[in-house]
């Protein structure tokens, strides 16, 4: 669904829009390249790549416990935020940007911005799974939530997940910290007993 929605007309939400693509890339470069750092160092017994892992790992924590804390003071204002773009999708179905809708329609099995009865009497394939002449019948959108609705039921459903997830991996991090900063310390241990 990421990957179609990219057609706004200002600057600013097209790089909304792609900016979770962009983001994932490059933090799973960081990833490797931080990763690969600290393979290395131990490896090697390297205390420089060591370190200079336990200190990525660090500042890794610290923003993660930012980004944690921040999703869970503001997962209201993070559901507005979704309501507002499931709005700007929906008042602009009627221009070249109907895929917009269309896609969030069959990706999250919704139908209109409150319910089917916002399309009138005509819904569009969209709405179901199996649409006779390019349009729906009123049985088969009659029990199809609105999509306003169902990216709050998205949201409300995932975001305790974002949350203990968050917290998993942090504890994760915390431990790749402490053993990275014992490893850097004991090959620097290491090397100072060689030289006696």
């Amino acid at each position: 669904m990421v990957s179609e929605i990219k057609n706004f007309s200002s600057v600013d939400e097209t790089f909304t829009a792609n900016s979770v693509a962009i983001i994932i890339l490059v933090l799973g470069c960081l990833i490797f390249l931080v990763s690969f750092i600290g393979c290395c160092g131990a490896i090697r017994e390297n205390s420089c790549g060591l370190t200079t892992y336990s200190v990525v790992m660090l500042g890794l924590f610290l923003c993660q416990i930012a980004l944690i804390i921040y999703v869970w003071v503001n997962h209201v204002q993070i559901r507005q935020s979704l309501d507002t773009v499931v709005k700007k999708i929906w008042d602009q179905r009627n221009s070249s940007d109907k895929i917009l809708m269309d896609t969030l329609q069959r990706s999250l099995k919704c139908c209109g911005l409150h319910g089917f009865a916002d399309y009138g009497t005509t819904y569009p394939a969209s709405c179901c799974d199996s649409p006779t002449n390019g349009y729906c019948s009123l049985t088969s959108v009659m029990f199809k939530p609105g999509c306003k609705s169902a990216v709050d039921s998205l949201w409300d459903t995932n975001v305790n997940i974002i949350k203990y997830a968050g917290l998993g991996v942090l504890v994760v991090e915390l431990v790749a910290f402490i053993f990275a900063c014992c490893l850097a310390n004991q090959t620097r241990n290491n090397l100072r007993r060689q030289n006696y």
